[in-house]
């Protein structure tokens, strides 16, 4: 067994120990670099054994690989404060694109004060808030296939109906925000959606609760930099605040 998987497993039984480890402590335990710790980390996300978070990794899966039911269940206190702060930047008669995804379902939750909305949405849980509401919001939802474990529809219609509309605002979530690679889905239908409707609005807003930086996801949607407003809840590293800052990204703390 080579030295690097003797490490890799040791740091899996860490892992299945405590459920999350830390890149120092794990280099000092096993008397190596950071950088060999990372590398490790690396390899065993490839693998599917663990996932990487900011400073370390967690054993259990993330929250955007579990049924839409499970993620509605995570951290809902911080996506209830994230949702208030989001309507608080809503506008009465704008359009608006929401994104599939729990904490945008919980911003939507939030404009039952608002008038004359247009609610532009791939999100079947976003359309089912507003059947029994009479709130003067007018909603469409974006046709195609749909993913169960996602309860919204994706795939080459969905984005032809996209297509069509153009946005005053594109509220999104993030499944994983990289402060290399920017926000990440775990799936390619998912992140051209994101970037169709980004592209299509005239503002950008990103909702993500703070488990979801330092994350790691599949596929890369777009930068830091692209978008305009970030809101989160809980403190952010330094490292996103100044990335943010730098790229003149708003951000909103909850």
């Amino acid at each position: 067994m080579r030295y690097s998987e003797y490490r890799q497993q040791a740091i899996l039984e860490v892992l299945r120990e405590s459920e999350r480890v830390s890149v120092n402590s794990l280099a000092a335990q096993l008397d190596v670099s950071p950088e060999s710790i990372r590398r490790d980390l690396r390899e065993l996300e490839l693998r599917g054994s663990a996932r990487r978070v900011y400073g370390g990794a967690i054993l259990k899966p993330a929250e955007g690989d579990r049924p839409f039911g499970e993620r509605s269940r995570v951290n809902v206190r911080e996506k209830v404060k994230i949702g208030e702060s989001a309507a608080r930047l809503i506008e009465n008669g704008m359009k608006i694109f929401v994104g599939s995804g729990t904490t945008t379902l919980a911003c939507v939750k939030h404009l039952s004060a608002h008038r004359e909305l247009t609610i532009v949405t791939n999100s079947i849980a976003v359309a089912a808030h507003f059947f029994s509401r009479s709130w003067g919001t007018s909603v469409r939802v974006l046709g195609g296939p749909m993913v169960p474990e996602y309860q919204a529809t994706f795939g080459h219609t969905t984005l032809a109906s996209m297509a069509e509309h153009r946005f005053d605002i594109a509220l999104l979530g993030a499944s994983a925000v990289n402060l290399e690679q920017g926000f990440m889905g775990y799936g390619e239908d998912e992140v051209v959606l994101l970037n169709a409707a980004r592209t299509n609005a005239n503002r950008t807003i990103v909702v993500a609760d703070s488990s979801k930086f330092g994350r790691f996801g599949a596929v890369r949607a777009f930068g830091l930099g692209d978008v305009h407003t970030i809101v989160t809840s809980g403190k952010l590293a330094d490292e996103f605040v100044a990335a943010f800052s730098d790229a003149n990204v708003r951000l909103v703390q909850a």
